[in-house]
């Protein structure tokens, strides 16, 4: 072949490829071009972002995986508190309550077993003294009675709210149920697609990979690991916050643990003094 077929051939061969250029579409002339170029300088710009992103997320992820395990520690305290809470109440309502209660009934059994033996004879002063007094023991008791009951209704009444509260706190963690399967079915659907190379190298809106399209999703990724930051921000102070009153909480709590049980040796000497008043009542029955 002669040198002049050889540059008609290649006249030929350049014009055929531009025109097979031409007749390409943006997205494939991306691909061409990246492939011969390696994505240009964007794609070197690109890959510093990616680099400076990743450093960031390592951060990130560290952070946000220690507010995770801080935010359990805080529920796993504040589960204990309301542990303490609840012994607590048990102590003070189904315990001391309980006995308290009794020691009230023992002392009117006793005023009335008193008063009901006083010698009055056919003295009418002495008689009417006499029922009188067992009207008043009477009136003592159901007074404090009545009171009791206006601060146990108060006491219920704190409890119907507090229950309200746990609701609220049940159907809060019902709806973070629902947000987590939803968020696991989207990203096993995305994980299904992938398999299927329904999205490889595919951008959301169904374009293919480009070094602009690249940029747009490394900005987007770099916008949203600062939104993160400041939420992981938010969360540590808010842990810090509410930790601290959790403390309180169980400072509180193991206060009133020792109150209770001081209170029930109270309690119990006081049966002490009201179990001796019926041997003195009943000495005093038998030697009538």
């Amino acid at each position: 072949m002669g040198a002049g077929a050889s540059a008609k051939f290649g006249e030929t061969s350049a014009e055929d490829i531009k025109t097979a250029v031409a007749e390409l579409s943006s997205d494939d002339k991306s691909k061409v071009l990246a492939a011969l170029t390696g994505g240009g300088e964007k794609s070197h710009e690109n890959k510093d972002k990616i680099r400076a992103n990743k450093a960031a997320l390592h951060e990130l992820e560290s952070t946000v995986m220690e507010n995770k395990q801080k935010l359990y520690l805080e529920r796993a305290f504040i589960e204990e508190n309301r542990m303490l809470i609840l012994n607590n109440y048990t102590a003070a309502f189904l315990g001391n309550r309980q006995m308290a209660n009794q020691n009230t009934m023992d002392i009117f059994r006793n005023r009335k077993a008193i008063v009901k033996h006083y010698k009055c004879g056919a003295d009418p002063v002495k008689i009417n003294f006499a029922a009188s007094r067992l009207n008043e023991a009477t009136i003592d008791h159901l007074e404090q009675r009545s009171k009791m009951n206006t601060r146990v209704a108060a006491i219920n009444e704190k409890m119907v709210h507090i229950n309200a509260l746990l609701i609220e706190v049940n159907d809060e963690t019902m709806a973070n149920n629902a947000k987590i399967v939803e968020f696991n079915k989207k990203h096993i659907d995305i994980n299904t697609k992938l398999l299927a190379g329904e999205l490889e190298f595919k951008n959301a809106d169904g374009s293919s990979a480009s070094p602009e399209k690249n940029q747009e999703r490394i900005d987007r990724n770099t916008k949203r690991i600062g939104e993160i930051k400041e939420i992981a921000k938010a969360n540590c102070e808010k842990h810090a916050e509410v930790m601290e009153q959790g403390k309180a909480n169980r400072e509180s709590c193991l206060k009133n643990a020792a109150a209770i049980y001081e209170r029930r040796s109270e309690i119990e000497a006081n049966h002490n003094k009201i179990a001796e008043n019926a041997q003195k009542i009943s000495a005093w029955i038998m030697h009538e």
